[in-house]
């Protein structure tokens, strides 16, 4: 009996006191130096800089769920699937979620018996099968599980228990795990037959919102009925220098949000150097600004420099010792290749 099938007991701690509790106690045990830093931290991580795709992204969520819910002869007729993809660091996650958490149509409806919420979102944390991403559907739809379950058995249940709760749109988080393990004809085929049960469920046809790698699209092509009910959503990678001002507006508003100064690095070449540490990719980008903002926390400056992403460098690869490598100490930084630096095995 797996975690999954079964009901386990829950720490003894935490019938009193909440995840918030318990990390607020474990806070408190740092010192004054390291809580300032997580401060600093808290707030550059408060910020999000929208950009041209966050618009484009929203009106596509707004016509796909327009045409998930449109009726024919006074029934939903069948469901859809929206990819959302990129490469790694692109930013897709926080995408998605802005994507749902401002739709409206989508948001919770409070009914006398609780709150109903139309949309189920999980996230596949490695290789998974068809099995557990259904069963794990099912635990976020609100189902318990009391009994061991068979793959067959979950994706036959799965599309009466979503119409029970009222569930209109399933949101799979870093749907390449779920290829991973399924590289055969057979188990490719099960995946489409299983897809196509919960959005062909004629009482309450159900959609997707899958989001990952480029390689998902491949989901849309096991079927020509979800080919067909497709929608597609790529995220690019940044290009310079038509979008430097994306890098400008990330850096001087986690800078302000900090209280840090930022002219060092908005008026310099330090933006194209963070953009291509960065791979060119919009959640990457955010996170190199992150790790100088932390370093210069660290020294209790005023204001963001050059030294502190060379520093951040350093600790997020294997450059220490190795400058010539490092993009915020060389002035010939484009040779280098993008990303971080790591010495490869022999």
């Amino acid at each position: 009996m797996t975690a999954t099938e079964d009901i386990e007991a829950a720490p003894e701690w935490s019938d009193a006191a909440s995840d918030d509790d318990f990390l607020d106690a474990v806070s408190e045990r740092m010192t004054d130096e390291e809580k300032r830093v997580k401060a600093a931290l808290e707030l550059a991580k408060s910020v999000y800089v929208p950009c041209g795709r966050d618009q484009g992204a929203k009106k596509l969520l707004s016509r796909f769920v327009a045409m998930m819910l449109a009726k024919k002869a006074g029934r939903r007729d069948d469901g859809r699937v929206l990819f959302v993809t990129g490469e790694s660091g692109a930013g897709k996650t926080a995408l998605v979620e802005r994507m749902l958490a401002e739709n409206a149509t989508l948001a919770p409806i409070q009914r006398s018996y609780g709150l109903i919420k139309p949309v189920v979102t999980h996230t596949l944390m490695g290789p998974s099968t068809l099995k557990f991403l259904g069963l794990n559907i099912l635990k976020e739809a609100g189902y318990k599980i009391t009994r061991k379950l068979e793959q067959g058995e979950v994706w036959d249940i799965l599309p009466e228990q979503l119409h029970l709760r009222k569930k209109l749109l399933i949101h799979i988080d870093e749907t390449q795990h779920l290829l991973k393990l399924t590289e055969s004809d057979k188990e490719r085929d099960s995946i489409r037959k299983a897809i196509k049960g919960v959005m062909n469920y004629k009482p309450w046809p159900v959609s997707f919102l899958m989001s990952g790698m480029p390689g998902i699209n491949a989901l849309a092509g096991l079927d020509e009925q979800v080919e067909r009910r497709s929608r597609h959503l790529h995220l690019p990678d940044v290009t310079l220098p038509e979008e430097r001002i994306l890098i400008l507006n990330i850096v001087t508003a986690m800078c302000d949000a900090v209280g840090l100064g930022h002219r060092a690095v908005t008026e310099s070449d330090l933006p194209d150097r963070i953009a291509h540490v960065a791979r060119y990719r919009y959640g990457r980008i955010a996170q190199v600004v992150l790790a100088g903002i932390e370093q210069a926390a660290l020294r209790s400056a005023s204001t963001l420099t050059r030294d502190h992403f060379a520093y951040a460098y350093i600790d997020h690869s294997q450059a220490r010792g190795f400058d010539h490598m490092n993009p915020f100490l060389v002035d010939d930084w484009e040779r280098l290749e993008p990303g971080l630096f790591l010495i490869e095995d022999k």
